[in-house]
């Protein structure tokens, strides 16, 4: 049900966004405070007894940066650096708060997807400031000054929800339980915050006058990088942690990538490519729910005839 619902509000989110794009983009300043909140609500319900890396997170973690980066390569040798942003957005965005949820429902290791999901924050934050300026086109910015802005930006989003859950968790232990009871406090937030991302960027598009056809390669070039995180995964950790890697490689946390994808320096039509890719893992997400539900219907139906 509450996929459902996250499903629907991800839609009217998009909607309401794009059609009071003027209005809405202007609170764009309030994305990472709302960001910041939404990671310190799931660092306070981690479980750390949970968190035991093992051989297969390095191979997830490496495959992870293999999918973006042979995306991105295909799309310079394209002669399209707009689409080559938009994928490194798609395919470089750390493991989403989602993902063991997902993983929980498909009844798989959720223990095994915490701890990847927690090791590729670690990864984006410490990587994100030294590749990006690589891979933006900002001729107005250095590279060093264009790798302290995003530094800083990363250390907002990330670095304050880690530091302030730790010293709430040592203070007082009894706040591992708010996590579980601020979850709707939480899809609230993401609700609000994909109503800004939609907003800001059907703002940015309009005022660029950007055509379907220049659009369209950015959409194509999402459902590529999420068919390929998705099936790469399964292929990787079948077939004991088939689904668990198969999440962690397409389950990804775009609203933080929307976020850097807006700032001045980026492309504003390489946008399209993580907004697109938002639809694209909600739909893999339905997809191996209904199939997970179909398989368990079916072992059920055969143990009772057993």
């Amino acid at each position: 049900m509450k996929q459902q619902l996250r499903s629907f509000l991800m839609v009217l989110s998009f909607i309401i966004g794009g059609i009071f794009h003027s209005q809405i983009s202007e609170y764009g300043w309030l994305l990472p405070y709302g960001i910041t909140v939404m990671l310190t609500i799931t660092f306070l319900g981690l479980d750390t007894a949970q968190l035991r890396p093992r051989l297969m997170h390095l191979w997830v973690l490496l495959a992870l940066q293999g999918v973006w980066i042979v995306a991105f390569a295909a799309a310079r040798l394209m002669g399209n650096p707009a689409l080559a942003e938009a994928v490194y957005y798609c395919g470089a965005a750390p493991i989403a708060s989602a993902a063991p949820i997902i993983v929980n429902l498909l009844r798989g290791n959720v223990g095994f997807i915490t701890t990847a999901m927690v090791l590729s924050q670690v990864v984006f934050a410490v990587l994100t400031p030294f590749v990006l300026p690589f891979i933006v086109n900002s001729p107005d910015l250095s590279y060093t000054e264009l790798m302290l802005m995003v530094a800083r930006q990363i250390a907002i989003v990330l670095g304050i929800p880690a530091v302030v859950a730790c010293a709430l968790r040592l203070l007082y232990p009894a706040c591992k339980a708010w996590s579980g009871k601020l979850k709707d406090v939480s899809l609230g937030i993401w609700n609000f915050n994909l109503i800004v991302v939609s907003a800001i960027g059907t703002h940015r598009i309009l005022q660029m006058d950007y055509s379907l056809w220049d659009m369209l390669p950015m959409a194509l070039g999402a459902v590529v990088v999420c068919a390929v995180g998705f099936l790469a995964g399964y292929r990787l950790g079948y077939p004991e942690l088939k689904r668990e890697c198969s999440q962690a490689l397409g389950q990804k946390n775009t609203i933080l990538t929307l976020y850097i994808a807006g700032q001045s320096y980026a492309s504003p039509i390489a946008y399209i490519g993580p907004v697109f890719y938002v639809f694209c893992h909600n739909m893999a997400n339905a997809i191996q729910l209904s199939l997970a539900a179909r398989e368990q219907k079916r072992c059920k139906s055969a143990s009772d005839k057993n």
